[in-house]
């Protein structure tokens, strides 16, 4: 199967397809892990050309980490082994093939047996069609299904928010964002902040700083990274004398253009290293384009996790901060 074409081309199209389910009442909290998730799908169609299709989508790599890891850790259960337990899972995709169905169709609800949830509802008539809706529409399954991981977070970082690091992005770069109580101010000045969370696996966190707008040259990834390293050698210097954070370029840069907060975005996905040592990991920069004031706010998140491959959930937490920063 084609490469997934880089996280989320059209995440804003998923939601805007996605079916608010109808129901009432209370709704217990969803359950699992961030990233698991859950298909219901008979083992005759897991086994047919449609359920590998649908298999492929979801185990998809996620780009720019240094080790191999899916977009999500997807288990597979029979309709008959689909109990209420299971209904609380945080992301489903239901798949259902029989000549009786009324539609050959995928739909999105929100929160259908519990808060906050994702369902994907697949619909055909038969394997074939199966294959093919799973062909048009895996963009769109894979958009919403991390939209809603990434919406989880946002929602829980509102919940705990750093009035601190808020009133400070505030103060320095005029932007409205939220932070979680749990990053910490590490190093500041009039033009550049990091923000820092250490924990016993190492340590994840988020640069910000402005460049001016000086043209479409601004966007191009050669100029993004000359400013991340020249801005990061004056600014975050590594464990040992003569050190300094710096981009990995021995690793494929991946380059994007989108809209968040309806604001143009180009975002690159690499690793980052210390030169003169030994450290190194994933990150995700976002350049986001002021217009009105002709500039460029730049968020760059990362993550150094040593001892574990299990980086695409944090770096997922750094990529929810990014999303939610807006201009005045």
């Amino acid at each position: 199967m084609k490469h997934f074409r880089y996280l989320l081309v059209i995440s804003i199209i998923a939601v805007a397809f996605a079916c608010k389910d109808k129901q009432t009442g209370y709704k217990p909290n969803v359950g699992g892990k961030a990233g698991e998730l859950l298909v219901v799908m008979d083992n005759k169609i897991k086994a047919s050309s449609g359920g590998v299709a649908l298999q492929d989508v979801l185990n998809e790599v996620y780009l720019g980490l240094p080790q191999t890891e899916p977009y999500f850790k997807v288990n597979i259960a029979p309709h008959r082994n689909f109990t209420s337990f299971m209904k609380t899972t945080r992301n489903i995709v239901m798949v259902t093939v029989t000549k009786n169905v009324k539609e050959n169709a995928v739909k999105y609800f929100k929160d259908r047996w519990a808060r906050p949830q994702a369902l994907v509802n697949i619909t055909a008539k038969d394997t074939t069609t199966l294959k093919e809706l799973i062909e048009e529409h895996q963009l769109t399954i894979l958009s919403y299904l991390n939209k809603a991981e990434r919406d989880r977070y946002i929602t829980t970082f509102k919940k705990q928010p750093s009035n601190e690091l808020i009133t400070k992005v505030n103060s320095l770069f005029d932007v409205n964002m939220s932070i979680p109580v749990s990053l910490v101010d590490k190093k500041s000045s009039n033009s550049f902040i990091w923000m820092n969370e250490a924990a016993n696996w190492g340590f994840q966190g988020l640069f910000m700083y402005e460049v001016p707008y000086v043209g479409e040259g601004t966007f191009s990834k050669e100029y993004l990274l000359n400013k991340r390293d020249s801005i990061l050698h004056r600014n975050v210097p590594g464990p040992s004398e003569g050190s300094y954070m710096t981009t990995e370029h021995n690793f494929p840069i991946i380059y994007k253009k989108t809209t968040i907060n309806n604001n143009d975005v180009v975002e690159l996905r690499g690793l980052w290293k210390v030169q003169n040592d030994l450290m190194g990991g994933p990150f995700v920069l976002q350049a986001h384009h002021d217009k009105k004031n002709n500039r460029v706010i730049v968020t760059d998140g990362f993550v150094y996790s040593p001892e574990k491959p299990d980086k695409r959930d944090k770096i997922r937490q750094m990529e929810a901060i990014m999303h939610t920063l807006q201009f005045k």
